[in-house]
């Protein structure tokens, strides 16, 4: 089945990773929600792409701007969630996605995030939800930013298993280390090497060490000898991020499994256009 993944919700449309994108993700017609997961000071996992507080996204916890050179001074390992949820990641909109509706939100735990999924689509009879979650992590900022790779994966899976959804999830990370990780912690959960480079694709899988369920390079790296790769390996192509309707109907012609979207709707129309064919 061809899945559809809602970049950080729908960042073209609500402000990214927050509730309202993921409940709006939901209602344009998702399978997964993508999301980015950091650790705060009181090990929570927190839905956030950067460890700290990108100024063109957030205001500061007393409500100033913030700049490229004052922002990582806001480091979410090092406050707690409690103080996370006071700060305004929304009001600003997005520079970049004109689209976006600015409004007033907070950056959630996954925790909380699960809860309300959850709950909004019982309450509404649609289909459960799945999740896709980013492990943000460079093996440099270990004890700076975030844990290391085996702390820091042991806390998303934990809490996985704890809300029953590690069946309906994906574990998905740039990052070897985590990647190994949690093949060991969790050989059942379906796991997404990410990759931006120009190696192929069976360099990158021998380099992981294992053939993970899914690969997700960026998409502008998807050719034939790719697909031609990943088919011989019962392997899955999700790439990120596409977002130009050209684009999306070239890789879905092409064969990959799902998309990572900032637009997901646009993904929902050149399938029904598709199929309309």
């Amino acid at each position: 089945m061809f899945t559809i993944h809602g970049h950080r919700g729908c960042r073209g449309y609500l402000p990214e990773n927050t509730i309202p994108a993921f409940y709006k993700a939901i209602d344009m017609g998702c399978h997964y929600l993508e999301m980015d997961v950091v650790v705060t000071q009181d090990k929570e996992i927190l839905v956030s792409h950067e460890p700290w507080l990108n100024h063109e996204i957030c205001q500061s916890p007393d409500g100033k701007p913030l700049s490229p050179e004052t922002e990582k001074h806001y480091n979410l390992y090092q406050m707690t969630y409690e103080q996370i949820k006071k700060i305004d990641c929304g009001s600003l909109g997005h520079p970049r996605f004109p689209q976006q509706r600015p409004m007033r939100t907070y950056k959630p735990s996954l925790r909380d995030t699960i809860d309300a999924m959850e709950t909004y689509t019982q309450q509404n009879g649609l289909l459960p939800i799945a999740y896709n979650i980013e492990v943000k992590r460079l093996p440099e900022d270990d004890g700076i930013f975030h844990p290391n790779a085996e702390e820091f994966s042991t806390l998303i899976i934990d809490i996985l298993r704890e809300k029953k959804v590690l069946n309906r999830a994906i574990f998905q990370s740039f990052d070897i280390e985590c990647m190994q990780v949690a093949h060991q912690l969790a050989p059942e959960l379906t796991l997404s090497f990410l990759v931006d480079n120009a190696k192929s694709a069976a360099e990158n899988i021998q380099e992981l060490g294992f053939m993970p369920p899914i690969y997700g390079p960026y998409f502008q790296q998807i050719d034939a000898a790719m697909m031609q790769y990943a088919n011989a390996n019962n392997l899955k192509v999700i790439p990120w991020t596409v977002n130009q309707k050209a684009d999306i109907h070239r890789l879905i012609e092409m064969g990959v499994a799902g998309l990572i979207s900032d637009y997901p709707d646009r993904v929902v129309q050149a399938l029904q256009a598709l199929r309309k064919k």
